[in-house]
């Protein structure tokens, strides 16, 4: 069965719990929030974390390495994001890596708002080697 758990995270923005139920289907696979909004800076996060603006949330899948989910996601983004190919790009989808800064390996989704400045979107990768800064892999 293909659901969403929030466990004791909150996810208030629609968007997103709009496209985390497309991608638990897309996938055909239990999406588990390990992280949402939050009003607190981790170790290692970003001072304007979309967390912050309850606009992003980590995540794994189960059954699947965060590698795989990653490229699936590419792959299915018109079923996750929807027909028009530009939608992905409304987001940013991080696979954060062994040597990421933040928190230990996970897939990470955000919706960057259109017309701010400074905001990465599209498909990234942080952290898969020691001292790898965010990777674009493809975006607008």
């Amino acid at each position: 069965m293909s659901i969403v758990l929030y466990g004791r995270f909150r996810v208030s923005d629609p968007r997103l719990r709009d496209v985390l139920e497309c991608m638990a289907d897309a996938l055909s696979r239990t999406v588990r929030i390990t992280s949402g909004d939050r009003d607190f800076v981790p170790r290692g996060g970003a001072l304007n974390s979309l967390h912050r603006s309850n606009e992003a949330i980590d995540f794994h899948v189960d059954g699947l390495a965060d590698e795989q989910a990653f490229q699936l996601l590419r792959s299915k983004r018109r079923e996750v994001f929807g027909s028009d190919t530009g939608n992905a790009f409304r987001y940013q989808i991080i696979r954060h890596g062994p040597y990421t800064e933040t928190q230990g390996p996970h897939l990470h989704l955000g919706y960057a708002p259109p017309g701010i400045q400074n905001i990465r979107r599209g498909f990234m990768v942080e952290g898969l080697v020691r001292g790898q800064r965010y990777t674009v892999v493809e975006n607008p």
